[in-house]
């Protein structure tokens, strides 16, 4: 029958497409291998060529013989190869794709490939590794010389006044004076019994003095410091400050009751100071490790939307809750602001930047519950699943490098791309992606906004085309004709196979027709089953 042959004919016809695209499919599987293997190997080129000597200079210990600004000089360089161990971290991940990429597509020297990607991450752990313990060394030496240097400084701070008030009692004890009533010598007594009832806060304060250069000694030699006892904040010494104290021991300036007072003042800023601070120092880590959390969950890359609203209004209940924390810290704030205490050594929080980071969190918490209630409503809306928006917000976040909610259009071309959207890089492709840009972006902002492209997705990724949307599509092409030119379909349809629709559509036979004039809306109702043609 003329029928059997002519489905024969059919069935020969798919078996001839089906194999031609196996070939192409298994040409693009081995360019794709040859691309990977050379893009492998020049990032493991340069991977390498940027760990040599590297670990030699974290194995080092120069640290040891250092002066503080010397080590703090060593530490801050120690941060910048940090960051650029960091920055690098990015080209190990990529090695290490590539090399399961090309062993996903059997690629013929996966054992090489696999050998060396080893060794790279085998070093890449083995200078982590070093990196930790290098800034570990460089910390505990920071820290001990630190502290010396703060027994300096105490002992600067403390034994300049000390100093300067021995040298003031000697010279007024030593100095004649002439007395010619009872009245005088009594008021020379009482002063002079005065003096003598504040003798022990003046040892106090000596045996504090004493005690940091003892102090500072005892670490010094306990940690062999070199150079640790030279003070670089002061000339005294105290052997200087114990020989003038055996000279007045018995004679203690009458300045004493004033320093005694001030030091009672000092005492309760101090005391200010610190409920402050650990107020402060708990509340602004709570405070960013909210902000944290909010954030992650506003890049909407774990757990479904409605989980993400859920938590987002766990931590809008939570921070409210911790309100009265924020209001006791605005009670210690008042009482330091009436002291007149303008600094505060034990917290870089002040009041100002924890009520301003109060606000943002609950300005975030609000911003990141309505965007997720509007992509719920978007998903729902458009018949989209949880996993096609959770990739469409995975793939943009990763191009939204600075998370302002919009992408460039190369950056928007990238993140296409990435979701397997094919633009060519010829002169019809760029043609075709400002098309793209002419409906993400109506107005010409120079951005593509996250809900624009959510449509722009959602509409590529949902089979709702109905023939009258063809038709439509086909008339924008045609110009508002009534028919179409194969030129025309060859010009528009680089990307979709123009000469399937060339080789069905029927001459147009309309009014005003052409030579080579084609009817698209007769092949666009056919094609969706609407005719019988």
């Amino acid at each position: 029958m003329v029928s059997d042959i002519t489905n024969s004919w059919k069935g020969l016809e798919h078996a001839e497409k089906a194999f031609e695209e196996w070939l192409l499919a298994e040409t693009m599987r081995l360019e794709r291998l040859e691309h990977l293997a050379q893009k492998f190997k020049h990032k493991a080129d340069t991977h390498e060529d940027w760990t040599k000597g590297k670990e030699e200079m974290l194995q080092s210990q120069d640290y040891r013989n250092c002066k503080l600004n010397e080590l703090k000089a060593l530490k801050k360089k120690h941060e910048a190869f940090e960051s650029d161990l960091a920055a690098h971290q990015d080209r190990v991940e990529q090695i290490a794709a590539i090399a399961q990429e090309l062993n996903s597509l059997e690629y013929h020297d996966c054992i090489s490939v696999n050998a060396r990607c080893q060794r790279i991450c085998d070093q890449w752990d083995r200078l982590g590794a070093l990196t930790q313990h290098r800034r570990q060394g460089l910390d505990e030496a920071e820290r001990i010389l630190e502290k010396i240097d703060l027994l300096h400084l105490e002992f600067a701070k403390r034994a300049a006044p000390f100093n300067n008030w021995l040298d003031g009692a000697r010279e007024d004890l030593v100095d004649m004076f002439i007395v010619h009533t009872m009245e005088e010598i009594q008021g020379l007594i009482q002063a002079h019994d005065q003096f003598k009832a504040t003798l022990g806060e003046a040892d106090k304060e000596f045996n504090v003095i004493v005690g940091l250069v003892r102090d500072a000694e005892t670490i010094v030699k306990q940690e062999q410091v070199p150079g640790g006892l030279v003070n670089p904040y002061t000339t005294l010494t105290a052997d200087t400050i114990s020989r003038k104290w055996s000279e007045v021991r018995a004679l203690v300036p009458q300045r004493d009751q004033t320093l005694a007072n001030e030091l009672r003042k000092q005492q309760n800023n101090e005391m200010l100071r610190r409920q402050f601070a650990e107020k402060a120092n708990a509340v602004g880590p709570w405070i960013e490790r909210q902000m944290d959390a909010v954030t992650a969950i506003g890049m909407g890359i774990s757990g479904s939307l409605e989980e993400q609203l859920h938590r987002l209004k766990e931590y809008e209940q939570a921070v409210y809750a911790y309100k009265p924390s924020i209001e006791e810290l605005e009670k210690i704030h008042q009482a330091v602001q009436e002291s007149m205490i303008f600094e505060n050594r034990y917290t870089h929080y002040t009041m100002e930047t924890l009520r301003v980071g109060w606000e943002q969190l609950l300005t975030s918490i609000n911003r990141n519950i309505n965007e997720v209630e509007n992509q719920i409503l978007t998903r729902d809306s458009k018949g989209i699943t949880q996993e096609q928006l959770t990739e469409f917000r995975s793939s943009f976040n990763h191009f939204d490098k600075n998370r302002t909610g919009r992408l460039a259009p190369e950056e928007y071309k990238s993140c296409l791309v990435s979701l397997g959207y094919s633009i060519g890089k010829d002169k019809q492709g760029d043609m075709d992606f400002q098309r793209i840009l002419a409906v993400v972006d109506p107005n010409n902002s120079g951005y593509v906004q996250f809900d624009a492209f959510l449509d722009f997705m959602t509409r590529e990724s949902t089979d709702t085309d109905t023939a009258e949307q063809v038709i439509d599509s086909f008339r924008i092409l045609a110009s508002d004709k009534p028919y179409i030119l194969p030129d025309e379909l060859r010009r528009e349809l680089l990307q979709i196979r123009p000469e399937y629709c060339i080789q069905r559509m029927p001459p147009y036979k309309g009014p005003n027709a052409i030579p080579g004039a084609l009817d698209y809306m007769s092949f666009s109702t056919a094609l969706y089953g609407e005719s019988d043609l």
